[in-house]
């Protein structure tokens, strides 16, 4: 392995990035540990920094094919440019790296105002113009998503197609483009020329050609999974990627079957990572998506906790085994059977979008299912369950809308059945988070409670579907879920540390009230305040009499209580009763927005310790109907609002 400068890597070469590789993944956090490095290298005094070793292969006969789509001439192995003749090379390793630079070199080269060496640049890193077009130096293979998005967007290249579908690799390459072209707006035409330099003549690397070992051949995609497979550099998703397409190309004998079961593969995952990104301040994560897909699709209702603790286990080793035909399951990679699970997926990964974006896809026309504002309201919920509790449950989430939820065209469904099919989602998700509620926030239980029984459900429910009774899993959801429920738990979770002010349910409980209430929270967070203060609030304490003559573990009894507090947008501090009321009337008159727990307040004449218990009763109450809880007697409600009896 010799060690040689940028320049000479590309000197009579043109590399391709292959199907099997990820995208373009990297972040601003490596973006500016690569310009950290690069300000470091002194140019002036000759310095060099060393970026990685390429790893590299030479292109196949099935690379050959494709370069040739392109436009490319072929001649004895070679590619043919003007005359010339250049070695095509497929990057095995290093295309993160190598990418990057060549995006900060083109914003450099865009800059330039030395037209004869922009032109050489160009033509040496970027493009070579032909009669009948260009020809490219550095891309993706042109099956490969993101092929076109690099050369026309990044690159600069007008002519080029456009990119039909934009993903989270694409966003990637558009953030990296934006924050070099951020750092190098004010330099000047020397400063420009100086860091082509800098690039190009002093950062060094090493190149491993997999190839030139002959008498040792090497296994391309088994290589890239092993270099990736260090940390968390891959992900499984990307992984899956890799070993589906290796066990196609190995498993499959006839290549046009190979061929039409490559395009599949990278078409879905086109469509994985279009949806995965298609909210780029909040992409999803890549493994979630697996992880749920794979309870939903490859698991089964026999299995236990530690397979599904170990799922990539089972995924690479039982599902995608590398001998696919000496296994006694499904063979995954068989063309049937990978067309089916491919459709799946990619149905899966828009109702996963969905799920965790639940209103975004009211202006969204690529979403083709019907949805209700009461679906979209109990997915924003689920999704932002105090503290993730429950997060598990989002993987049934996706079974039951796999299953039921209908496509906007041609569903097929009556009047009566669509809103039957509707309205017994609406009630599953209803149940799932009552199912939260009692579990975790009222009871306090461990945040893994039933979570294996869920999983079991996932693939039971979406191989039997509605077959398999809708009502049976409500009835799971509702009762033998929750059978351990009681009330004397929830006393005693609720009361440790300073009692409902410590809950990690208080923002949910208030929240819920509100909106019961008919109000409308905003997307500003409301906070949550007392009316009679807390213990460093001597003075103020003092203007509410009867609650303040009381030993200090009673007072705070009152103040801790659910009845004492209310949400508002508006600041407030501690005071008097009455100066919290003008507060709420100046609010009103101004038109400030003012919560219905606020407006509440004005109907107490005066704040006393029987209008916080009456107060705090009423609320539980709304609260108790509003999620079909069971029935608390009246000795658990005192010792629930205050902790006595």
């Amino acid at each position: 392995m010799n060690i040689i400068t940028f320049e000479e890597v590309f000197r009579d070469k043109v590399f391709r990035i292959p199907d099997y590789q990820r995208g373009y993944s990297w972040t601003k956090k490596e973006l500016e540990e690569l310009w950290g490095d690069l300000n470091n290298t002194h140019h002036n005094r000759n310095a060099f920094h060393f970026t990685g070793i390429l790893t590299v292969t030479d292109f196949s006969k099935f690379d050959i094919e494709c370069i040739r789509r392109e436009g490319f001439i072929v001649r004895a192995g070679k590619l043919v440019i003007q005359g010339n003749s250049y070695d095509g090379f497929n990057i095995v390793d290093g295309q993160q790296r190598l990418t990057t630079i060549l995006i900060l070199l083109s914003e450099l080269v865009m800059a330039l105002e030395d037209s004869p060496l922009k032109q050489r640049l160009t033509e040496q890193y970027f493009k070579i113009k032909e009669a009948d077009g260009y020809r490219y130096i550095f891309g993706y293979h042109v099956d490969v998503p993101s092929h076109n998005y690099l050369i026309r967007e990044i690159f600069n290249d007008a002519e080029y197609d456009a990119e039909e579908t934009e993903t989270l690799y694409t966003h990637n390459l558009s953030f990296a483009k934006d924050f070099f072209s951020e750092r190098i707006k004010d330099f000047t035409q020397v400063e420009l020329s100086f860091w082509i330099d800098k690039l190009t003549k002093h950062l060094l690397f090493s190149i491993l050609n997999l190839n030139e070992s002959k008498e040792r051949p090497l296994d391309v995609s088994m290589v890239f999974e092993t270099l990736n497979f260090r940390g968390k550099q891959l992900s499984s998703l990307e992984r899956l990627k890799n070993r589906v397409l290796y066990i196609v190309s190995k498993q499959l004998s006839v290549a046009s079957t190979i061929d039409r079961s490559r395009k599949k593969v990278n078409q879905s995952w086109l469509e994985v990572y279009k949806w995965l990104g298609r909210n780029p301040t909040q992409a999803m994560d890549d493994d979630a998506f697996l992880k749920a897909f794979w309870l939903l699709y490859f698991s089964s209702s026999k299995m236990v906790s530690t397979d599904f603790k170990s799922y990539q286990k089972h995924l690479f080793t039982t599902d995608f085994q590398l001998d696919q035909q000496h296994t006694e399951g499904v063979n995954y990679a068989d063309y049937s059977e990978l067309t089916q699970w491919l459709e799946s997926m990619r149905k899966a990964v828009a109702l996963w979008y969905f799920i965790n974006n639940p209103y975004a896809v009211d202006t969204d026309d690529d979403f083709i299912y019907i949805t209700t504002p009461l679906i979209q309201k109990s997915l924003l919920r689920l999704t932002n369950f105090p503290r993730g509790y429950g997060k598990y449950m989002l993987n049934l989430v996706l079974a039951v809308l796999m299953r039921d939820l209908p496509v906007k065209e041609d569903h097929g469904l009556s009047e009566l059945e669509l809103k039957e099919r509707l309205s017994s989602i609406e009630r599953l998700l209803f149940a799932m988070e009552r199912h939260n509620i009692m579990c975790f926030l009222l009871q306090g239980n461990n945040s893994t409670l039933n979570v294996e029984d869920t999983f079991r459900d996932i693939n039971f429910y979406y191989q039997r579907g509605r077959a398999h009774n809708n009502e049976y899993l409500i009835n799971v959801l509702m009762e033998s879920r929750v059978e351990h429920f009681r009330w004397k738990e929830v006393i005693r979770h609720i009361h440790k540390g300073s009692r409902f002010k410590t809950w990690a349910g208080l923002d949910y409980f208030l929240k819920t009230i509100e909106e019961d209430m008919g109000g409308l929270l905003e997307q500003t967070e409301p906070k949550v305040y007392l009316v009679y203060p807390e213990e460093d609030d001597y003075e103020v304490r003092s203007m509410y009499k009867d609650i303040n003559t009381m030993q200090k573990v009673n007072r705070d009894r009152y103040s801790y209580s659910i009845g004492n507090m209310f949400l508002a947008y508006n600041r407030y501090e501690a005071n008097s009763f009455e100066k919290v009321q003008h507060k709420v009337q100046n609010a009103i008159k101004h038109e400030y927005r003012v919560s219905k727990l606020e407006l509440d307040l004005l109907g107490y004449p005066i704040w006393t310790k029987e209008n916080i218990e009456s107060r705090g009763r009423k609320m539980m109450e709304m609260f108790i109907e509003r999620w079909e809880l069971p029935m608390i007697q009246d000795t658990e409600m005192k010792r629930l609002l205050l902790d006595e009896v």
